[in-house]
């Protein structure tokens, strides 16, 4: 007779997720909600006015330092640090606080450093943490990555990371142009001014390239096409799969749209330094490649196969270039083909809910309509197609815009009453036919407006295959996950961490742990069975001794007790029998998502787990979520951009009176 297994020890050892605390609620006023996130903003994302937009998850308040022991997602801090310095200069339009401009003057002085970092005038980091040593999640642990660098000169007790792309550099600019237009002070003017003329010098003097502190072109470095023609040949070779893709034979028919990140860059320049050279140099792109005639690549009906293929990413990057080509450029013609890209990106997210692509459409069709008075509401122009029907979906989304911003898994494919796509999306991940709500769909993974709306799953975890627990040390444990991962835990699960160090890459398939001694384990691995006495810190080759390993099915009955079965069956479904499968119930009470992969009898209870997280037992019904791998999560600043922006064109009407 095989035992009932208690799980009161496991309890102990295993730490339960518990959710956060939240001071407001989703369906909070919208100014609440936007002094909640940027709250928020300065506690965990917060450095010296760099925004790092994924962290490690945290209680509300906590401050977060973002050293090389802790630096949240730094590598495209670039980007959303320059759309949130836009959302900034909204933000004051708005208000005319003082503290918001101080704050902008931070924000500033942040871009500023990451060009001062790099050694090089003109090179853009795509971020940089404090501190001296590998990175931690990047160049620790067997990690490997060739573009984080030392800091130069006065930012020497800094790691920065290079590889500037195109999305970095452009946005960077889309938040230097929108704040100096409403929100700088002369002083702040002249910074932005000195710091886009060093950007843009760096650039045209690399014929239109971002050269790297190795110098040669970073990996998406080409911003635009120099239109001298004796750079065509380069181009020509370069650029052979986008000429097929527009399908033309050389650089010489493109359309003028193939220029579209360089064009409103060369016209911020100008805004801002006042430089005849750069508004020269967009003149030259203009005049020669203008009259070449549009793509029917962007003159393709709406299909649900099109939609699948959609780059929502790539649209976010369009629609802040037109934005301000549009703000800036007043010659007709030139406004007539601006209009036509905006139009054709309208044509398919006008009915996704996206607020920040809403607000531009309205903002630049069927002109340009500039803030009357920033904050006065405005109705959507009755000019613009479906702008009655997409207004209010775009301010939903604000509105239902979630407060808890941990990247949690989401399984929106199990859903029955979602009609899906026939055509899968770039991923080859099943998509919806129609958006999902913001609050339904998976987080995006640092900034929601450049997200697939349609997109179903996400944020999945690991499967874990085995777990160990130490024979006489009740603190320590480890277990083996899906991907090959070995963590372990010496303070009885208030913290995990990765234990493959030594393994110089060895995938983990399976633990035995030493019935006798506290910190043997031996791994059955993609090299051959390894073993550790030290719990993990090393590894050697085993020898002697070397245990049998046994490949778990977890579609076979594991017998708990004489009444307590479970396996998960072929739907992936937890089941439970209480007389050795001949009758059998769903056992997933509790479960974030109701699939399961693995079940597992350990010598302190019973553990299973599936994409949605790993769960315990006592009775086999009721389960309990295991906190095994660290969560993240993301902050407002894409929240933040679309808001203030919304409120300065008057789109997003102010919250009414409280009574």
């Amino acid at each position: 007779m095989v035992r009932q297994i208690a799980l009161s020890s496991l309890a102990v050892c295993l730490v339960v997720s518990m959710p956060p605390a939240q001071a407001i609620e989703n369906a909070s006023p919208l100014s609440e909600k936007a002094q909640y996130f940027q709250q928020d903003l300065l506690d965990k994302h917060w450095l010296d006015g760099l925004y790092v937009s994924i962290v490690p998850t945290a209680p509300q308040g906590t401050k977060i330092d973002h050293t090389v022991n802790e630096p949240g997602n730094v590598i495209h801090a670039g980007v959303w640090t320059g759309r949130y310095l836009a959302g900034v200069g909204y933000q004051y339009a708005v208000t005319r606080d003082p503290w918001v401009r101080d704050h902008g003057g931070q924000i500033l002085r942040a871009l500023r450093i990451l060009q001062e970092v790099t050694g090089k005038p003109g090179l853009l980091a795509r971020g940089y943490v404090k501190g001296h040593g590998p990175v931690m999640d990047w160049e620790r642990d067997g990690a490997d990555s060739r573009e984080w660098r030392h800091g130069k000169g006065a930012y020497a007790d800094y790691r920065f990371y290079g590889d500037v792309s195109v999305d970095n550099f452009n946005a960077v600019l889309y938040g230097y142009a929108i704040y100096f237009d409403l929100a700088a002070d002369d002083e702040q003017k002249q910074m932005i001014a000195h710091d886009v003329d060093r950007l843009m010098t760096h650039l045209l003097d690399n014929q239109c390239r971002i050269i790297d502190v190795d110098d040669e072109p970073t990996q998406f470095g080409h911003v635009g096409i120099d239109p001298d023609p004796a750079r065509d040949e380069y181009y020509n070779r370069l650029y052979a799969a986008r000429q097929r893709l527009y399908g033309v034979a050389s650089i010489e028919k493109l359309p003028l749209r193939a220029s579209l990140m360089l064009l409103p860059d060369l016209l911020i320049a100008h805004r801002v330094t006042g430089k005849s050279r750069y508004l020269d140099f967009y003149n030259r792109v203009v005049a020669r490649w203008k009259d070449n005639p549009e793509s029917d690549l962007f003159r393709q009906p709406f299909s649900l196969e099109r939609l699948a293929r959609t780059n929502h990413s790539s649209e976010g990057q369009s629609y802040e270039a037109i934005y301000n080509l549009i703000r800036y450029e007043h010659d007709p013609a030139l406004l007539a083909i601006y209009r036509g890209w905006v139009d054709s990106l309208w044509d398919m997210n006008w009915m996704e809910g996206n607020s920040l692509f809403t607000y531009m459409t309205l903002a630049t069709l069927p002109e340009y309509l500039a803030p009357r008075n920033p904050g006065e509401t405005r109705a959507a122009p009755a000019q613009v197609r479906h702008a009655t029907e997409s207004l209010p979906q775009a301010n939903e989304s604000l509105a239902r815009f979630p407060i808890d911003r941990v990247l949690r898994p989401v399984m929106n494919s199990l859903r029955t009453d979602i009609e899906l796509n026939p055509s899968a999306d770039r991923s080859r991940q099943k998509q919806a036919v129609q958006p999902l709500p913001i609050d339904q769909r998976p987080h995006d993974n640092e900034y929601e407006w450049k997200g697939n709306p349609y997109r179903l799953d996400g944020w999945l975890k690991p499967t874990v295959v085995a777990m160990q627990f130490s024979c006489d040390d009740k603190l320590a444990a480890w277990f083996a996950d899906s991907a090959g991962r070995m963590y372990r835990t010496l303070d009885g699960g208030q913290s995990w961490q990765k234990a493959t160090a030594g393994l110089m890459g060895a995938s983990v398939q399976n633990l035995i742990t030493s019935e006798q001694r506290s910190y043997i384990v031996w791994a059955q691995t993609s090299q051959g069975v390894l073993v550790t006495r030290d719990g993990g810190l090393s590894w050697r080759k085993a020898e002697d001794d070397v245990p049998t390993f046994t490949a778990p099915n977890f579609n076979d009955w594991l017998k708990l007790s004489e009444s307590m079965w479970l396996r998960v069956n072929e739907n992936g479904e937890l089941e439970r029998s209480t007389d050795g499968g001949k009758t059998t119930q769903t056992a997933m009470n509790g479960w974030r998502i109701p699939r399961a992969q693995s079940v597992l009898r350990t010598s302190r209870g019973v553990v299973a787990s599936g994409p949605g997280g790993t769960y315990e037992t006592s009775d086999g019904k009721s389960w309990i979520e295991l906190k095994l791998w660290p969560d993240e999560e993301t902050g407002a600043a894409d929240f933040l951009h679309a808001y203030w922006m919304g409120r300065s064109y008057g789109f997003v009407p102010a919250d009414a009176p409280k009574q």
